[in-house]
């Protein structure tokens, strides 16, 4: 039994497999960490390969061949957005809002302004997703070319697919990463960046000649400028595994082979069956090529050579609730797997649950969330240091407090959550001047920023008409009028 992966298909994957470059001018203790690499990346490369495939809904399960010949099964190109729910219903609750200071300040030293000139509001996003989907996912910070429109420090995101890390169990973080930042139309590395915990290395292919080192950047910063966004991360795999797990991708695939059986068991019973006895072989042959008879509302045999009227008996329709039941089956499974409720892989309870049944059923999703965001928040503030040692040479000293900081994942409703935060804003009344207590309302860190403006601004304009209040009467001749 087989599950047919098209890699050709997969619009977008990548890099094709490769082997390690031997690279002119790279010292040869690199060269082995290339190597070392590069042999890394294409051990992971296939698992990785199959488990996108089936996030695009590019792989074509086959049937098992007793029951659907797979000449059928491979026609019907059936596939399932189970893997695409399984990814982004947990992604969707992992929303990056911002970098918080020790201080409380809104931009700890200009870090916001060099995140949003590198989209990192968008894709923090896509990179949490594909470590969701490959387990692990990276954040790479380089220095930017200024003169040609880069910002001073690059935060560059890359898949499982288009990077390899070697893990430093002693120092707990990346002893060396390779990116392979640019690839031909026929997906053959044409840039690729060594990374160590001293330099950076950037080669190319000089056509014919080979690969050359087009770059050479020691960074000071001691570690790898590389960080890993990793899920379900453990101590045997320290970069995480995949939350399309074999066992997933095989619910999904009993999934699609109970949908291949639903569409062939309705197409066979779509006209109805007929068993015909006492009719002629050329009244048969009629029958059996007249797709236009079958269908007629009105029907007719004549009497074979005997005089006799031939048997008729109509085969009955085949229900489809066994296989609608197989999937309902199916589903509760993955859900379980998942932690997901059954209502979003499409499958309608008979009784609506109430709010209370669905928080529970997305109780788990949702602390499945927060540690996953818990997880990621140490290795993006080792990024902002990153991005500090790169641009300014030193860090502060408090630094080390800069810290992530996430939206609910729960997603309350703004009733509940409001409700909650007013009760405890009567308790601890100091509560409600700080913007934490913004934030359990339900407002972006923008909309805080907006607000607190807009409240100062009114506020100068409310002192000024005081004092100018308090400026009329004597002076002005004691005319009733207002200066403003």
């Amino acid at each position: 039994m087989t599950t047919n992966v098209d890699l050709r298909l997969i619009a977008g994957m990548g890099p094709q497999l490769f082997t390690a470059p031997t690279v002119e001018g790279l010292p040869v203790d690199l060269q082995a960490t290339l190597e070392e690499l590069v042999n890394t990346w294409q051990a992971r490369y296939p698992g990785n390969a199959r488990r996108q495939a089936y996030l695009d809904c590019k792989v074509y399960v086959d049937s098992l061949d007793i029951a659907l010949p797979r000449e059928i099964a491979r026609d019907l190109r059936l596939v399932s957005t189970w893997p695409e729910k399984a990814v982004f219903s947990l992604t969707s609750r992992c929303h990056w809002d911002g970098v918080v200071a020790p201080d409380g300040s809104e931009d700890p030293y200009g870090l916001a302004s060099i995140l949003e000139e590198n989209r990192f509001s968008t894709e923090i996003g896509q990179a949490v997703a594909s470590a969701a989907t490959h387990g692990v996912a990276f954040l790479a910070t380089l220095p930017g070319d200024v003169a040609a429109g880069d910002p001073p420090v690059l935060v560059l995101p890359y898949s499982a697919m288009t990077a390899a890390a070697l893990w430093d169990r002693r120092r707990r973080g990346i002893r060396a990463g390779l990116l392979i930042n640019d690839v031909d139309y026929l997906g053959r590395p044409t840039e690729l960046i060594l990374l160590t915990p001293h330099v950076m290395v950037s080669m190319a292919p000089l056509g014919a000649q080979g690969w050359f080192v087009t770059g050479h950047v020691e960074h000071h910063l001691g570690r790898t400028p590389m960080e890993a966004l990793v899920y379900r991360g453990n101590l045997d795999r320290p970069l995480g595994r995949s939350r399309l797990t074999d066992g997933v991708l095989s619910i999904v695939d009993r999934a699609v082979r109970a949908s291949m059986r639903m569409d062939v068991s309705s197409e066979l019973f779509t006209a109805p069956g007929l068993l015909l006895r006492g009719v002629d072989k050329a009244t048969f042959d009629q029958i059996k090529g007249s797709w236009s008879w079958r269908l007629g509302s009105v029907k007719g045999i004549s009497r074979d050579e005997e005089g006799d009227l031939p048997e008729v008996d109509m085969i009955p329709q085949q229900s489809m609730q066994p296989y609608v039941d197989q999937l309902r089956e199916l589903a509760q499974e993955l859900a379980g797997a998942l932690s997901l409720p059954v209502g979003s892989l499409g499958i309608v309870q008979d009784n609506p649950s109430s709010a209370d049944a669905i928080y529970a059923a997305r109780e788990e999703l949702v602390t499945e969330a927060s540690d996953f965001n818990d997880a990621n928040s140490y290795a993006l503030n080792r990024v902002y240091r990153n991005i500090l040692m790169l641009r300014d040479g030193v860090l502060p000293e408090d630094a080390a407090r800069i810290s992530t900081h996430w939206r609910n994942p729960a997603r309350p409703s703004i009733v509940s959550q409001s409700d909650a935060m007013i009760k405890q804003i009567q308790a601890i009344p100091e509560i409600g001047k700080t913007d934490v207590a913004l934030e359990e309302l339900g407002y972006t860190r923008q909309q805080i920023t907006r607000m607190r403006a807009q409240i100062e601004q009114q506020r100068g304009r409310d002192n000024l008409d005081a004092i100018l209040r308090g400026a009329r009467g004597p002076a002005a001749g004691g005319g009733d009028f207002d200066l403003i």
